[in-house]
């Protein structure tokens, strides 16, 4: 795998594709400008990655400064650097410029294809560095080979037109002695004969033809070029076979097979060299509105108008619009005819579509508001020793074989028989903590008082040491039955006297607002795990994989802890008259 450097705070350098202007593919004769840049090393940096903590600070008092034309590649640019430290060049290097990764992969003249495993986004070398926009005091960063990561800053200290006095390249000055590449193996005598050689700039060796050999591609990039290969749109098969088959086949080999001129090939190539896949496949711009996108825009207010009012308005006996009434509406109102796909496409890009209404459960109680004020006072001022329970009933449930969502193979319906044995049936009650989160169950014969009374029981003994429990429960007849309510003041007047014990409170919810009780909510995920798409074949099976399902979420809440319900919670929900009215939301 390809490394790439990251460098830390403003040595950090993102990694994107450069945007080089459209003119990088064009042949044409230019004066050259002389770039004057310093050469700084880090010799911190050797055998190892930045840390991101503090950038590196460079070797003092050693530098090169040095001239060098623009019409040079990033590839002779990094030969005129490698010649002037006298290094071997045989080793992999990148440059970091602006937001883009340069890298090089090797011997562009290898036959072989050239896949390369880079993880992040990078480009070829093969760019001249007039295409880069480079100014005075910019900073570039180059990297010389990825096992002991050189790391060197060049700035740019002066571009100017080249006068033509002085070939280039060529040195200016040098401070302190030369580096080494790798002095773990030299001897004393060949590390001073190196130190105190005088730097030189030999001759730029030739970049070779940009255009037509493509550096590397990237294995990404090779898998999004197969799918090209693969797929119904000529332009990028062109382009793909173009990149694919260049190590295969010459340019007009390939401009034969496509049917497309050589310098367009080259085009192609250069376009891939300097940016990549970017490059072969451009972003389209945004156009400005011309008159046609002007009228759409005037279709789309005229008919989100009409859309806004009656069908009656205009006398169209319909109490909702469809798309043929809108289309008719607008006619006569505009005097312009309109499709029915035209009225659609504005409507959709307009943000609109049909639904429909959703039935909500709405409380008659006419104590509805000082019940619920009554439910969320208590829950927001309970104390350490205090307990909050949310109590309801399930069942009766058959033992039978249900429907529900499954997996299927294609072609296959899952089916449930309409007529069934009969095996049994199944009735529980259950409590949920509002601030454990924890489920309290049992199976009863039926839902009555006795269950009722069965429950608070198990409430009482399992919390015996905090004094109050609050219970709040639907407006079923049970809940409110007569002995119920003499059973619970006997039961408190006893727990009173003897001084032992919580005592129990009542906080009922309004009628026909069930969707207040969370416990609800646990029942629905409870049967969507273990009751929906099941086919037990007994009563013990299926009071089985109710008490695990509880017992497994009970466990799961002791180490995740977390308060039951969600809206119920919040207070300024409930300032909105509808959503205190009726159950208009579904995650409680």
């Amino acid at each position: 795998m390809v490394k790439q450097l990251a460098l830390p705070g403003d040595f950090q350098m993102a990694v994107a594709t450069a945007h080089e202007p459209a003119s990088e593919v064009k042949h044409h004769s230019r004066a050259p400008n002389a770039l004057t840049f310093r050469l700084e090393y880090f010799p911190d940096q050797i055998g190892a990655l930045p840390d991101g903590a503090s950038p590196p600070t460079p070797l003092k008092n050693w530098d090169r400064v040095f001239v060098i034309s623009d019409r040079l590649t990033l590839e002779q640019f990094a030969s005129v650097i490698i010649d002037l430290l006298g290094w071997d060049e045989d080793h992999l290097y990148e440059f970091h410029i602006a937001d883009t990764v340069y890298v090089h992969m090797g011997d562009p003249d290898c036959t072989d294809f050239l896949v390369v495993d880079a993880v992040n986004p990078c480009v070829s070398c093969a760019i001249r560095l007039h295409y880069l926009n480079l100014s005075p005091s910019m900073t570039l960063y180059f990297v010389f080979d990825f096992g002991r990561c050189h790391l060197f800053r060049l700035t740019l200290l002066e571009a100017s037109p080249h006068r033509g006095d002085k070939p280039l390249p060529f040195l200016v000055s040098h401070r302190s002695r030369n580096l080494h590449q790798d002095s773990g193996e030299l001897s004393r005598r060949d590390r001073r004969r190196i130190e105190e050689t005088t730097p030189t700039i030999n001759r730029v060796r030739s970049c070779g033809n940009t255009s037509s050999v493509v550096r590397f591609v990237r294995a990404e990039d090779h898998a999004t070029l197969l799918k090209w290969r693969e797929s119904n749109d000529k332009r990028l098969w062109e382009k793909a076979v173009t990149v694919l088959e260049n190590r295969n086949l010459s340019l007009e080999e390939i401009a034969e097979k496509i049917e497309r001129p050589v310098n367009v090939l080259r085009r192609w190539i250069l376009a891939f060299n300097h940016r990549g896949m970017l490059g072969l496949d451009p972003p389209r711009k945004n156009r400005s509105p011309g008159k046609r996108e002007a009228a759409a825009e005037i279709r789309r207010k005229r008919l989100l108008d009409i859309l806004h009012d009656r069908p009656r308005s205009f006398g169209i006996n319909r109490a909702s619009w469809n798309r043929r009434s809108l289309a008719k509406a607008y006619a006569g109102k505009y005097g312009e005819q309109v499709s029915e796909a035209s009225v659609s496409r504005a409507l959709r890009q307009a943000g609109y579509s049909i639904k429909k209404a959703r039935r909500v459960l709405t409380s008659t109680d006419p104590e509805y508001r000082e019940k619920v004020e009554q439910v969320l006072n208590t829950l927001q001022t309970l104390k350490p020793d205090e307990l909050f329970f949310f109590i309801d009933e399930l069942g009766p449930l058959r033992v039978k074989k249900y429907g529900g969502r499954t997996f299927a193979a294609k072609g296959d319906v899952p089916t449930v028989p309409q007529m069934q044995a009969h095996k049994g049936s199944v009735t529980m009650a259950g409590a949920l903590s509002a601030t454990a989160n924890q489920v309290t169950w049992f199976f009863s014969p039926a839902k009555d008082t006795q269950s009722m009374i069965d429950l608070i029981e198990i409430l009482f003994n399992q919390h015996a040491n905090v004094a109050r429990i609050f219970l709040t429960w639907d407006a079923a007849s049970w809940h409110s039955s007569t002995s119920l309510i003499e059973w619970l003041d006997a039961f408190n007047a006893q727990t009173s006297a003897s001084g032992f014990g919580a005592m129990i409170h009542l906080v009922p919810l309004p009628t026909s607002s069930q969707f207040l009780d969370v416990l609800e909510a646990v029942f629905s995920g409870m049967k969507r795990a273990v009751i929906h798409h099941s086919d037990y074949q007994s009563v013990v099976e299926l009071k089985t994989a109710v008490s695990s399902h509880f017992t497994e979420r009970n466990a799961y809440f002791k180490e995740n802890p977390r308060r039951a319900g969600k809206k119920i919670w919040d207070v300024d929900f409930f300032e909105d008259s509808t959503n205190l009215r009726s159950g208009v939301y579904r995650e409680w």
